[in-house]
């Protein structure tokens, strides 16, 4: 499987009274791991063309509490389709325990109309080396 591995660091900030990681901050981590995979911020948007997170589906495994150590986040392209692509996660926490699993759906959009559009063969070839599987989906 073509998959690359982010450490993303906890602050003292992300967590809440209870000493747990906030419910929200992990769509942070997942934003830190996303950039992360793509790299050029500038594919994001910028060239006449944005991606937008359509959807997030996210699953709690363990709570998360505060480490110095950073977690590990393996992440990959499950599902590449014309102008939406899924980017699975899996969360681990310092001692390589699954905290969460999660899945986000990203469309690319003309910077203009705000429609969707082909995914731009810039973006294809940066995703290209952690794409798992191809669907047949053509959204």
């Amino acid at each position: 499987m073509a998959m690359k591995s982010v450490a993303v660091y906890r602050r003292f900030s992300d967590l809440d009274p209870l000493g747990h990681v906030n419910n929200v901050i992990y769509l942070d981590y997942l934003q830190e791991a996303r950039v992360g995979l793509i790299e050029d911020v500038s594919l994001v948007f910028g060239r006449g063309y944005s991606q937008i997170v359509v959807d997030h589906n996210l699953r709690y495994v363990k709570p998360l509490g505060y480490a110095r150590e950073p977690l590990r986040i393996d992440l990959w392209v499950s599902r590449l389709g014309r102008s939406s692509y899924d980017i699975n996660y899996v969360i681990h926490d310092e001692n390589g325990v699954v905290a969460a699993t999660a899945v986000t759906k990203l469309a690319v959009i003309d910077a203009e109309s705000g429609r969707p559009i082909r995914i731009p063969q810039e973006v294809l070839d940066q995703l290209g080396d952690y794409v798992v599987e191809r669907g047949a989906d053509n959204a």
